[in-house]
């Protein structure tokens, strides 16, 4: 039985769409552009052999705070479902956008996150249920990133 999400403020909307999307690749940081196309992140799912990807993180269920204990668990249990399932993955980190003043609103530590190879964009919705995520970042082959809304919250 998986749990509905809240029902997600403006603020958090618009805390997730401005958010900075970071992965650790062996050429250097990709930042993952919201509504929009990167050949960096094409490049990426090119040299994967993958026509989806999807950055996820297991921290903070449905932008709840929990313990560092509880976060790291939790994101361990990530990799290993990935790993189970023979997934490749890069690592990376989401956070708040660059030049964010500190003690502003928008202010959060960034989450150690995965960046998943996938074959069907629907993995990307098991991952929100199984982690209990509010949205994940879901890019195509051609490089273009979106923002993927759990499935049990509205349009």
């Amino acid at each position: 039985m998986h749990r509905h999400p809240p029902a997600l403020t403006p603020e958090l909307i618009a805390a997730y769409r401005s958010a900075r999307y970071r992965v650790a690749s062996p050429q250097g940081d990709v930042l993952l552009p919201i509504d929009a196309a990167s050949p960096r992140v094409a490049a990426l799912l090119a040299q994967a052999e993958a026509p989806w990807a999807a950055f996820v993180t297991a921290y903070q269920p449905f932008s709840h705070p929990v313990s560092a204990e509880e976060n790291a668990a939790r994101q361990a249990e990530l990799l290993a479902w990935a790993i189970a399932r023979g997934m490749s993955w890069l690592t990376g980190d989401g956070g708040p956008p660059e030049n964010t003043p500190a003690g502003t609103s928008n202010t959060w530590a960034p989450e150690p996150s995965l960046l998943l190879f996938i074959d069907d964009p629907t993995i990307a919705d098991t991952l929100m249920l199984t982690f209990e995520q509010n949205a994940v970042v879901l890019c195509d082959a051609q490089g273009f990133c979106t923002l993927r809304w759990h499935p049990y919250l509205p349009d």
